[in-house]
């Protein structure tokens, strides 16, 4: 798949470069290719406005236009060809008002965020290193190109990229870069939450965690985000990957609140949190029985395990949770071998039905009634008559 890409890619370079113009593979691909890793983010430089890129191939889309974007498509295959072009003044930390195109590649590669990811290689192979991005790379550093502090100005989500690549790759974040990136932090609140959340849930996937986690301590990143600091501070020293919904459950355990006006996280995710950290609550205060299993999820009950485990005086009982999910009589109501049909007929009054079936599941459980049709009918009858005589 990926020599099918290459290639490809470098159809396009032909036919741009055959028409006079200048092309090169640019950014995270000619990195990767550099450090001995497969990379299917195959992005396209050229001097070709994008009216000429349009005119030259077939079969396009103007993905990004305005900014010098065209898709060209090969054999199904979309690959972004942007003109050199020259940022304009960045007025929101994230984005330019507007865009200059350039025949200059000297223009467009000075824009990018670090000297690694500001390689060019022709179609020849040969590699264009104005910024000395290979020494960086063989020096395992990341560096910003030229003023860190104007990188970070220009577009504060380059701080998050930095401790991305620093997990990614288990590099070094050059001296003067840490120091912009610290100086800059604050901007972070600058930008929309969706940006952020999506950088924090790559960057916690990463390999070499570690190294993430003390740069995220070491430029008071939970200065700038008071929801974070205590997971920052616990993470800090830890290999231990967690996810975007633990990251930020282990930041409000146990007394805080998720803002959810401020954090645009998904319904699910929003859910997924608050249970997180509730099952923590329930996990350091109460005995783990089958009712409380019932009540959550496999996943999530792990997910708070883990958590407390790691960072709090509890012991660990994965394996009892394994354990007791396994041998759940019942994980839903739909599992019970009698309905609210079988029930209301019992009742004065309709919402009776709920309580009895709740009372039957928490029997259930805890193994008081067995899960079958003649005893369950039993039972509730009786929990029926004493509604019925209340009501």
């Amino acid at each position: 798949m990926m020599k099918s890409m290459v290639k490809y890619g470098k159809q396009i370079l032909k036919k741009l470069t055959d028409s006079g113009y200048e092309a090169y593979f640019v950014g995270g691909f000619v990195r990767d290719e550099l450090l001995g890793s497969a990379s299917s983010d195959i992005d396209i430089a050229t001097n070709a406005l994008p009216n000429e890129v349009e005119d030259m191939f077939d079969n396009t889309a103007a993905t990004g236009k305005k900014y010098g974007t065209i898709t060209v498509f090969i054999e199904k295959h979309g690959f972004e060809v942007t003109t050199y072009r020259i940022d304009q003044e960045y007025t929101n930390f994230r984005q330019p008002e507007s865009v200059n195109f350039s025949r200059i590649l000297k223009d467009d590669l000075i824009r990018r965020d670090f000297t690694m990811n500001a390689l060019a290689k022709d179609i020849n192979g040969d590699v264009i290193d104005i910024f000395h991005g290979k020494e960086d790379i063989n020096n395992k550093l990341i560096r910003a190109i030229d003023d860190p502090y104007k990188r970070f100005n220009e577009d504060a989500l380059r701080i998050l990229r930095a401790i991305r690549f620093a997990g990614k790759l288990n590099f070094k974040v050059e001296e003067k870069t840490l120091k912009a990136m610290e100086g800059h932090v604050h901007l972070l609140n600058e930008l929309p939450t969706e940006r952020v959340i999506k950088e924090l849930d790559l960057i916690l996937k990463q390999p070499h965690i570690k190294k993430a986690y003390q740069l995220m301590a070491d430029i008071n990143m939970g200065e700038v985000f008071d929801i974070l600091s205590q997971a920052i501070l616990k993470l800090k020293t830890t290999n231990l990957n967690v996810s975007i919904e633990q990251f930020f459950a282990l930041g409000l355990y146990p007394e805080k609140t998720l803002n959810s006006e401020k954090w645009r996280f998904s319904k699910n995710q929003i859910g997924d949190i608050e249970t997180i950290r509730g099952i923590m609550d329930v996990l350091s205060s109460q005995r783990l029985t089958p009712v409380i299993a019932y009540n959550y999820s496999k996943d999530l009950m792990l997910a708070a395990n883990d958590l407390l485990s790691h960072f709090f005086k509890y012991d660990n009982q994965e394996d009892k949770i394994i354990n007791l999910y396994r041998h759940l009589k019942i994980n839903s109501f739909k599992d019970l071998e009698i309905t609210g049909n079988d029930i209301l007929p019992m009742v004065n009054k309709p919402k009776s039905v709920g309580k009895i079936i709740e009372t039957l599941i928490e029997d259930v459980l805890t193994e008081k009634v067995e899960n079958k049709l003649e005893a369950l009918l039993k039972l509730a009858n009786e929990i029926a008559e004493e509604l019925n005589e209340r009501n």
